[in-house]
């Protein structure tokens, strides 16, 4: 199961980044997850849900990759 688990991340990861660095290199920075973020912030300005969702969704995402807090 855990070879499962590996080869689903590793899978995810190569799509993501290949989805990613795809965009950025043939010149469609607009179809990034950041911009699909950054758009749906455009909506209403301020800090809104979504903002105070990515801050802190960011904020768990390096305090457990970078010290294996909060798991």
């Amino acid at each position: 199961m855990k070879t499962l688990y590996a080869a689903v991340w590793i899978t995810w990861i190569a799509w993501f980044l290949a989805w990613e660095l795809g965009a950025l290199f043939t010149g469609h920075a607009d179809l990034t997850l950041s911009d699909y973020v950054w758009r749906l912030e455009e909506i209403n300005r301020g800090w809104t849900f979504l903002r105070y969702f990515v801050a802190v969704f960011c904020l768990w995402l390096f305090l457990h990759m970078s010290f294996g807090w909060l798991r």
